[in-house]
Formats: structure tokens, sequence, C-alpha cells
């Protein structure tokens, strides 16, 4: 009987992805789209998390992976025990209210969707925790003294489990939803 259970267990826990890097014992302090703090993951745990990387002034990936995770959430039969949350790669331009308004473009419901912001340093340590990539290659000044420049980044959407740890990558823009929902289903 022992050897069944222990059977079992195994058979259960082959069942979940690797764990990829565990956040579970960090703690970033950021401000969301309506700015209040926000302890990631700390505030989530409990729940999956799905993770999308993007910058409002992002004229083309961006755009998709958010509308990517929007149909992620369309699609979710039972949503209680999952949260989207969008990561800004550029604290600098991507402030609570500019977060705000890009939430309402895309018509993201606040109850399943947090799109978070913070100081550059805690940003770039968060994103390098995830191993995502973002980079400004080249930075111009208008007249008006406006920032203008495009970002290189990781185009990826990742799944967090209940206790904060990463365990599923997907490119963000191109995978299909069901894609996405099987590994959710994974993490429940």
């Amino acid at each position: 009987m022992l050897l069944f259970f222990a059977s079992l267990l195994f058979a259960v826990s082959c069942n979940q992805p690797e764990v990829i890097s565990d956040l579970g014992e960090k703690s970033y302090p950021l401000l969301d789209q309506d700015s209040t703090r926000v302890n990631f993951p700390d505030d989530f745990s409990g729940q999956v998390t799905v993770l999308g990387f993007i910058y409002t002034n992002c004229p083309d990936v961006c755009p998709a992976i958010t509308a990517n995770m929007k149909n992620v959430k369309d699609q979710l039969e039972d949503p209680e025990d999952v949260h989207f949350i969008g990561i800004t790669f550029d604290p600098e331009r991507d402030t609570p209210s500019v977060l705000d308004h890009y939430m309402e473009q895309f018509k993201l419901n606040k109850d399943q969707f947090t799109f978070v912001t913070g100081d550059t340093t805690t940003i770039d340590s968060l994103l390098s925790d995830l191993n995502i990539v973002a980079e400004i290659p080249y930075r111009k000044t208008s007249d008006e003294g406006k920032k203008l420049y495009f970002m290189n980044h990781t185009n990826r959407i990742s799944l967090l489990d209940k206790q904060g740890r990463l365990r599923l990558e997907y490119s963000g823009s191109f995978s299909k939803p069901e894609h996405i929902l099987e590994g959710i289903n994974q993490l429940r």
C-alpha cells in the first residue's frame, strides 16, 4: 500500500513542469495602474499568474501579447484562481496612469488584470530574475523635449504557479491561447 501511494505521489509530481525560477522568496515593490502598491509575487500567491511583458509605446509585439493574454482569459472556463499581470519594460514612460489608459484601450477587467510599473532598479532586477531582455538601441529627444525611442525585448508570456515559481514560458505574441490554457490547467 505504501508503495502505491509513493508511486501515485511521484506520478502527480511528474505532471508539474519543472521550476525555471523561484520567485517565492523574493519580493518586488511595484505600483499598479491605480498607483496602489503591489508586492510581487506575494500579493498573487494562491493563484496561477499569467505574466506578459510589455511597454505601452510598442508599435507591434506588445499589443499582440496583451491581446493574446485577453484571449486566454476570455477562453478560461473558471478564472477564479488565475490572475493576469502586465509588467512594463519601460517604467520611465509607463506610469500608473499610462498603464491604466492602456488597460482601458484593451477593455481589461481590473478584477482579473493588473499592470505594474516601478522604479528602474526594481523593474530591471525583476526582468533579470525572469530572464527577460529589454534594451533601448537608440534614443532621441524631440524639439519639445519628449524622449523618443523603441525597445528591443523578449516576446514572452510566462506562467507562475500558486507559490510564485516560474514554470512555463510561451512566445507572447505567437502562442495559441489553448496552449497557454493547457499550461494553466497543469498548474492548478
